[in-house]
């Protein structure tokens, strides 16, 4: 794929240990993470990922979250904001702290809301997301040293002006990915700490067979989400010029519950699969059943979800958004075209249809690229930020 191959790849830039030498003593900490919701997400499942492996070397670890789900700011006033809440607090009350989709091995604490006084004390207090960044600021000290982990340029929750705030707060911050780090330091002139990569779970995501040979019909993967940044209907877009050029295609779908306008574009489709909710050994086996997964995000701090695809032996077709730079080599690993451009897609995914070999390639050479991004390398560079930042003792 000319387009993207032509596009410089920065995977093979990974964060540097530092010198032996200089590394400071990592004490026991007690830290917490403040998280909007507890639902399935990107963000959740990060956070749920880190917490674990921080409880595992002997932090004291909790993940705070409010009965209420966020609004997101903008959408205050958004019928369907005001619905998903009420889901959520429906979601919550009937399940308590009970997490079906994660193996939770930390305490989750249930607030009423985000507020100060809600918060316990501890020794570092990090935010994931940009509105509970204020809350952070708000904190008495013995809360912990404030942090905010930045895992996007979230102006696609919230107005830009309230968002943009809490990228100015006093508090330490850490992005997900050498864009967004630069991004950030750059717009608002602030210090930020990493990039601290996102990782895989390799004993939930692997591959479930011998070799990449193909499926037939070959199988076009997509995760769905609803927000316009991740680019449902460039992906579409693409769904139809692939199956004009190749119509031996299912296009399986799977994430959220589909939005009624979604649903019709797919319904215009041949061959669809549609799997709600997926997670763990099922989501794994829709991985390894996919030829080619694609991306069609607009904007991402990182994006898990091709780091899964690749584990799993899936070729990639990835919009150059955020993350992907820092986990990709394109036109080795993966193919890389510009957001927004759904039929630079869509000949990227007919080039590996109509070529096995090229598809078996990309699959080979980026299942074994992404073995190295992983969830302990994450934490360890955590570590290492937090005891430079955090006084010994304090």
């Amino acid at each position: 794929m000319g387009s993207g191959e032509a596009f410089a790849g920065g995977g093979d830039e990974l964060a540097a240990s530092p010198d032996p030498g200089t590394e400071k003593e990592i004490c026991s900490m007690r830290i917490t993470f403040l998280l909007p919701s507890k639902e399935l997400s990107g963000g959740s499942k990060s956070t749920f990922e880190i917490a674990n492996r921080l409880r595992a070397r002997g932090h004291e670890v909790q993940v705070v979250y409010p009965l209420i789900p966020g609004a997101h700011g903008a959408q205050l006033w958004d019928i369907r904001s005001l619905d998903r809440r009420a889901r959520g607090l429906l979601w919550n009350l009937r399940r308590g702290n009970n997490v079906p989709w994660f193996d939770l091995q930390i305490d989750l604490v249930r607030v009423a809301w985000m507020r100060p006084s809600s918060i316990p004390c501890g020794d570092v207090l990090i935010a994931t997301w940009w509105a509970d960044a204020y809350v952070v600021n708000r904190c008495a000290p013995d809360r912990g040293a404030g942090f905010h982990l930045i895992r996007s340029y979230e102006t696609w929750g919230g107005l830009e002006g309230l968002v943009d705030g809490a990228y100015r707060l006093p508090l330490h911050k850490i992005a997900i990915s050498t864009w967004l780090k630069d991004f950030i330091a750059g717009k608002f002139g602030v210090t930020v700490h990493g990039p601290v990569f996102n990782g895989i779970d390799t004993t939930v995501f692997f591959m479930e067979r011998d070799g990449f040979e193909a499926h037939e019909p070959r199988r076009v993967g997509l995760l769905y989400r609803r927000s316009p940044a991740k680019g449902m209907q460039d992906a579409f877009r693409a769904f139809r010029e692939i199956e004009k050029g190749y119509p031996r295609v299912t296009f399986v779908v799977f994430g959220e519950t589909l939005a009624e306008k979604d649903a019709a574009a797919l319904r215009t489709l041949k061959e669809v699969e549609f799997h709600p909710f997926t997670y763990g050994s099922a989501l794994r086996s829709i991985y390894n059943s996919l030829d080619v997964f694609v991306l069609p995000s607009l904007l991402e701090g990182f994006s898990n979800p091709p780091l899964e695809a690749m584990a799993c032996g899936a070729a990639c077709v990835l919009t150059d958004i955020g993350g992907v730079r820092d986990y990709t080599r394109p036109g080795d690993t993966a193919l890389v075209v510009e957001p927004g451009q759904p039929y630079k897609m869509a000949a990227g995914v007919l080039s590996l249809l109509s070529d096995e070999e090229k598809r078996q390639r990309l699959a080979a050479e980026g299942h074994l690229y992404v073995q190295s991004f992983t969830w302990d390398r994450c934490v360890d560079e955590i570590e290492r930020i937090l005891a430079e930042l955090i006084p010994r003792g304090g």
